[in-house]
């Protein structure tokens, strides 16, 4: 019996009991004994309950057929039994290659729909669903209406919506507090020179570490002179997953490359990128200033950025 597409194994292992009452309900001769063996041990105790939730239909299907040949027949025995699955059990055996066909080739012979109209097998009314399937159909029509509306409000050089609803597996197996730090970044609301100048936190964008006049995401992970061997360590292994060097990469396509997610983390557990932020006017290592010369490159970098942008 096929039971219609998205539908859970709980959904058809309650209607396959309430279709084998069924089928004894409707047979010419009332038996004396009626016993159903299923390995499905939550299905066998949601049949005891008429309770609201997963299944009630079906609870509540069986204990009609259950009164129907309880009226045929005084003093009949109806038992519903567990066995094990997978244990070489003839009938279960048989039980599970019959579904097998049902769920994947419905129209094959001898395969019958939860309900149809007269021999032709000729559906009437839609395909019934599962209360789970339904609620993933809402979540992804909202998941596509709030990328919509995002993505009117974003500008696209700073921050890339993601792909997939999915959650990124490698940055949500860290830590709490170095995820933070990624999505803060990834977002652009993070503890940058310009991100603070722009919430009016620090009087300007200059970079804490050296004398940069701004304090971009993309300088701190390309230029930043304090951090020149992390740099060196990201962007090799950014090489590495995608063939692309740091030239071809800004911050923004950098973070939504989920490719590039393990380096990044790397990087920010080895720094204090994103992280410290010295009060305003004061340096978080004096050791830490840029020769003249780094000062001269920053800024030579810098005006390459504005002119690409």
């Amino acid at each position: 019996m096929h039971m219609g597409n998205n539908q859970e194994a709980y959904d058809a292992e309650c209607a396959a009991l309430a279709h084998a009452l069924e089928l004894a309900a409707q047979r010419s001769s009332t038996p004396e004994r009626v016993t159903i063996f299923s390995d499905a041990q939550a299905a066998i105790r949601r049949m005891a309950s008429d309770e609201p939730g997963p299944g009630q239909q079906y609870a509540l299907q069986a204990r009609k057929h259950i009164a129907t040949l309880r009226r045929a027949r005084k003093g009949i025995v109806i038992e519903i039994r567990w066995c094990p699955a997978h244990k070489g059990v003839v009938g279960n055996k048989k039980a599970d290659e019959w579904a097998k066909i049902a769920a994947g080739e419905p129209n094959t012979h001898g395969v019958e729909w939860l309900s149809s109209s007269g021999q032709t097998k000729v559906r009437v009314a839609p395909l019934p669903r599962s209360l789970t399937s339904l609620k993933r159909e809402i979540s992804e029509k909202k998941w596509a209406e709030v990328r919509q509306w995002a993505g009117g409000r974003t500008s696209k050089t700073k921050y890339r919506m993601p792909k997939s609803q999915k959650p990124d597996s490698v940055v949500a197996d860290s830590t709490k507090r170095l995820a933070s730090r990624f999505y803060q970044l990834k977002t652009g609301h993070a503890r940058t020179g310009q991100y603070l100048h722009w919430a009016k936190v620090r009087p300007e964008a200059q970079c804490w570490w050296c004398r940069c006049p701004t304090q971009t995401r993309n300088y701190l992970l390309k230029w930043c002179p304090r951090w020149k061997e992390q740099q060196k360590t990201l962007w090799r292994e950014v090489y590495k997953e995608t063939g692309r060097g740091k030239w071809r990469w800004r911050a923004h396509e950098l973070f939504a490359e989920q490719r590039c997610s393990q380096a990044l983390l790397d990087f920010l557990t080895a720094t204090d990128v994103g992280r410290i932020v010295p009060p305003a006017g004061g340096e978080v290592d004096a050791g830490s200033e840029a020769s003249e010369w780094e000062l001269r490159e920053c800024r030579e970098r810098e005006e390459e950025c504005r002119v690409e942008a």
